[in-house]
């Protein structure tokens, strides 16, 4: 569908023809005061805002909220941050196994698990499933910790924990739908609002389903091999190795204890998670030490000209690389001189979260994914997930660009 989209010049600003009215920012004109220094290649984080629309977005981003400890963490030197941020995340991680292991001892997962029946259903998942994916709206790394903890104990199999994984990176953008719909939709406008959220919700849902619908038609051959073996099992045999599993469940509970039973099915996955996440996290880090994440933010938006956006889009594209708000920025300062309309604005920025969304993933959550699952099923299952995000997204904002320019 993009590939239909690359010759099409319809979206074409009206000074296409012509030199831009509006010519592209540079990080000099932004800080008059660079001449003056050695010329060493430094992108900026922040993008000065032009005009009215701009100011309100600065505003906007002046006005999300930062602890008392996040800033102080943003001041730390760049190894003692790293630091602290892996404990963050090996404290999260911990949180995630020993807390399925909680529900699924104490049995209160059988009753969270009806809430999220219809994801269970669809996919053929397991009823340990079901807190993961309740989980994942407010933190993927725990989900994702549960889901290995419960495959670690034999609740789920490999293909229920690569399916769960996937649907988890899908409900954990739930979470973020508000901080990027709404402070660029306020000051955009109810038009922008309305379709940037109709885009991401709508390709949020259908990676969804596809998922749970591919996973549940990969299953039915393993399922009709299963249920023809148990059919040879008498009803008398099946009833004595559920009562023997029940007696075992009692003696261990027995035995230990709730909290030394659900630590006897813990440790073991923790200490394999941070076997895996301590090396892949310093690997990322050292990779952002040198300058490698920053030189990609430069470098990968140029490597995408698309003829049917707006050439406004080779200013916003790799601001946006920065972060969501100084690509929006640079977007109303285009949008204040007149040079680009708010359609255009919302599908640079659209188009924008494609290129540069795998940038910042792969920085944050390349380690989880590989702590999770291994090297191996980890960098897959990472690299899979951005491709159906990418893929899905441009489908939606392929059917949004044909409502705007039938």
């Amino acid at each position: 569908m993009l590939l239909v989209l690359l010759g099409s010049p319809a979206l074409a600003s009206p000074e296409a023809s012509a030199p831009p009215a509006a010519p592209r920012v540079s990080a000099m004109e932004r800080n008059p005061d660079a001449s003056a220094k050695p010329a060493k290649k430094k992108i900026s984080t922040r993008t000065k805002a032009t005009g009215e629309t701009g100011k309100q977005l600065e505003a906007k981003r002046r006005e999300k909220p930062s602890s008392g400890f996040t800033r102080w963490k943003r001041r730390l030197p760049f190894w003692p941050r790293k630091v602290l941020l892996l404990l963050e995340l090996s404290l999260f991680i911990a949180l995630g196994v020993v807390l399925a292991q909680i529900l699924e001892v104490s049995g209160i997962v059988r009753y969270l698990a009806i809430i999220a029946w219809p994801l269970i259903r669809l996919g053929r998942l397991e009823k340990e499933a079901g807190p993961a994916l309740l989980m994942a709206f407010q933190s993927g790394a725990i989900a994702n910790s549960m889901l290995i903890s419960s495959r670690n104990d034999g609740s789920i199999n490999n293909r229920q924990l690569y399916t769960s994984v996937l649907v988890v990176s899908c409900l954990s953008l739930f979470a973020h739908l508000p901080t990027y719909v709404l402070p660029i939709g306020s000051v955009f406008g109810v038009q922008a609002t309305a379709a940037l959220f109709a885009v991401r919700f709508s390709a949020i849902f259908a990676e969804i389903i596809l998922v749970l619908v591919v996973s549940n038609f990969l299953v039915r051959p393993w399922l009709a091999k299963r249920n023809k073996a148990e059919s040879k099992i008498s009803p008398e045999q099946i009833q004595a190795a559920a009562e023997a599993k029940a007696r075992g469940e009692k003696r261990l509970a027995r035995k230990g204890g709730f909290w030394k039973t659900v630590w006897a099915r813990s440790h073991k996955t923790l200490r394999r998670l941070l076997l895996f996440l301590i090396p892949t996290y310093a690997v990322m880090a050292g990779l952002e030490y040198f300058g490698f994440f920053q030189w990609l933010t430069e470098t990968l938006p140029s490597l995408f000209q698309m003829s049917f956006l707006p050439s406004q889009s080779t200013a916003i594209i790799p601001a946006q690389a920065i972060s969501l708000y100084n690509g929006a920025i640079v977007a109303a300062n285009f949008l204040d001189d007149g040079v680009i309309t708010v359609q255009q604005a919302v599908l640079i920025i659209l188009v924008g979260s494609m290129v540069t969304a795998p940038i910042r993933t792969f920085k944050h959550a390349l380690p989880t994914y590989i702590a999770v699952l291994g090297p191996r099923a980890g960098l897959v299952l990472a690299i899979s997930a951005q491709l159906l995000r990418v893929m899905f997204l441009a489908l939606s904002t392929a059917v949004l660009w044909m409502i705007w320019n039938p």
